[in-house]
């Protein structure tokens, strides 16, 4: 196994923002994330705003580029990384709450709430909400998990959505990380299926989904997103450079890049997974 004893688990979610202002006030007013850090960086075109929001166990990154950058997010649609999810206790009332705070629907689930009743032993139902840059935030509720497993409506990570060419070739890749299915379910769609599994490392959860047709030819043209990167808690960040780079893997960076997040510092690298998602090794210093 890959990074054994080094990696944690999930630590955040890149989201890149044009405004970093408005999607504080997104999450913040409509969602109830708090923000726990707000760092400023300085390159010789301008300040990069980068905000971290907490909310249960899950920590977003939201930041504003400058220059070419900040441009080139402006031409972004849906990428390798398709959603992120919330778990919910009751998706009617959590999405009411979420309308009333003047949330839009996102345009695939137009009418509200999907069931999915092959998922887990007792089904889940969805909807898909529009975020400040268009990516989809998913509400999620297990139907097998008791409502009165905590006394907040919305509770942190439920999963992360990546839809995935060749399902046994992205749950391989995972698994190299200590990744193991927890579920699997097919959906019937005119006489073929998607098909789903769930994969889990510590408390973090990816749902990995081929789709059919049209839709799984679309997959093959995505580039980077609204939703950037997902980024992975490791202990030491240099050895895991190493080990993954002579593991072969499709390295961004030279070498791991220092920043000044946090008290002391943070650490990163990414790294390119099957369908060309965007894998953050982090360590916070």
């Amino acid at each position: 196994m890959l990074l054994a004893g080094n990696l944690q688990g999930g630590q955040h979610l890149g989201i890149p923002v044009l405004d970093i202002e408005q999607a504080k006030a997104w999450y913040t007013q409509k969602l109830g994330f708090t923000v726990i850090h707000e760092p400023r960086v300085a390159t010789t075109e301008g300040e990069i705003k980068v905000a971290f929001l907490k909310l249960g166990n899950m920590t977003l990154e939201c930041y504003q580029l400058v220059g070419k950058e900040l441009e080139e997010i402006r031409t972004r649609g849906h990428g390798h990384i398709d959603h992120f999810t919330i778990d919910v206790l009751d998706i009617d009332q959590a999405l009411c709450d979420a309308l009333q705070n003047g949330v839009e629907l996102d345009d695939s689930t137009p009418d509200g709430p999907i069931l999915t009743p092959t998922f887990w032993s007792q089904g889940a139902k969805y909807v898909m909400l529009k975020g400040p840059m268009g990516e989809k935030v998913e509400l999620n509720q297990r139907l097998d998990l008791n409502p009165a497993r905590r006394s907040e409506m919305l509770g942190g990570w439920s999963h992360l959505g990546i839809p995935v060419i060749n399902l046994e070739k992205s749950k391989t890749f995972y698994q190299q990380f200590g990744f193991h299915e927890i579920m699997c379910a097919e959906i019937p769609v005119n006489g073929d299926a998607i098909k789903a599994a769930m994969i889990q490392k510590e408390d973090f959860i990816i749902e990995l989904y081929q789709l059919v047709g049209a839709e799984l030819a679309e997959i093959a043209t995505r580039k980077d997103g609204h939703i950037d990167h997902i980024a992975l808690n490791v202990v030491d960040i240099d050895q895991a450079y190493v080990e993954l780079q002579a593991a072969g893997m499709k390295m961004i960076e030279d070498a791991p890049v220092y920043i000044d997040f946090w008290g002391n510092g943070s650490k990163y690298f990414n790294v390119r997974g099957p369908d060309g998602e965007k894998l953050e090794f982090n360590q916070i210093l």
